[in-house]
């Protein structure tokens, strides 16, 4: 009998293991193996001649420690990314409740897509895009001017806040649709509840709606902080040198052969988006946020 069971134990592991198998190794070689490459070539140097030095040191975490440029970047990218999610949470919250709450069903995915559906054009097109709406001969100052609400044109592009209003353009899709979808699933029953006792609709948002969507709001600023905080592609187009992120860092490292300079650059965002989602889950349920589990 013993014999059996154990047999039967063995067989179920066996199965979990086949069933596992593929997206370990998937995440090994498309994820694992590439990060550990760049983790060791942070511990490398490069010689006069830009040759690899594949020897053990220090030297390019001590250059990103003494020299404030890299680490203060890394502040201000993180500064903007967070300007970047409160924007997008400002704007996808009260649109993704409109939608669910006032109107009719068989217009709300139409809608959705239709905000989605941007998301699928490439992002370098969409940034030249806002080129054309905030540079000083753009759409928005000439707006401006015709209605006499400024006399000369305000000079938005290569600022950080042309950085950011790219960013919450990009990223307000990642934003709207976990937050769509905590609303569309919300107990009606529930809301009913709280009216009947007295709640005002205000009082329904704050106490009721709000804590039962926060796992999609959670998982919506994760998902937009985390890719905002190494943006390369808006900052360059958009910025230029006032608005330079911490990826614009990465990028001419990179381009400069200095290969050991740029992985230890990068390794040192990778952690600090790890310490900030650690610290993060130490405040909340990150199960219960990410997952959506009780």
């Amino acid at each position: 009998m013993e014999t059996a069971i154990a047999l039967r134990r063995a067989g179920t592991h066996g199965q979990l293991a086949c069933l596992l198998l593929p997206p370990l190794l998937t995440l090994l070689i498309l994820f694992v193996a590439p990060i550990s490459l760049m983790a060791v070539y942070g511990f490398w140097a490069i010689d006069e001649n830009y040759l690899i030095q594949p020897s053990l040191q220090l030297t390019q975490y001590e250059k990103i420690a003494g020299d404030p440029l890299y680490l203060g970047t890394l502040a201000s990218s993180a500064g903007m990314a967070l300007l970047t999610t409160i924007g997008s949470l400002a704007l996808a919250l009260p649109l993704a409740y409109y939608i669910v709450r006032f109107v009719s069903p068989r217009w709300r995915v139409l809608l959705v897509l239709a905000l989605i559906v941007p998301g699928w054009v490439s992002v370098l097109i969409r940034t030249y895009s806002w080129n054309l709406v905030i540079g000083e001969a753009g759409l928005m100052n000439w707006l401006l001017m015709s209605a006499g609400v400024i006399d000369e044109p305000i000079k938005l592009l290569f600022t950080k806040t042309s950085v950011i209003i790219g960013l919450i353009y990009i990223y307000l899709p990642y934003m709207l649709v976990p937050i769509y979808a905590s609303i569309e699933r919300l107990d009606n029953s529930v809301l009913e509840a709280a009216e009947n006792l007295g709640a005002d609709p205000f009082r329904r948002f704050i106490y009721v709606t709000l804590p039962l969507i926060a796992p999609g709001i959670v998982a919506g600023c994760v998902i937009t902080f985390i890719p905002a905080v190494g943006e390369y592609v808006v900052p360059n187009m958009l910025g230029g040198l006032k608005g330079m992120m911490y990826g614009n860092l990465i990028t001419t490292a990179f381009s400069n052969f200095d290969w050991p300079f740029g992985a230890a650059l990068s390794m040192v965002l990778l952690a600090s988006i790890l310490a900030c989602l650690l610290i993060v889950g130490r405040f909340l349920d990150v199960n219960r946020s990410m997952l959506g589990h009780e």
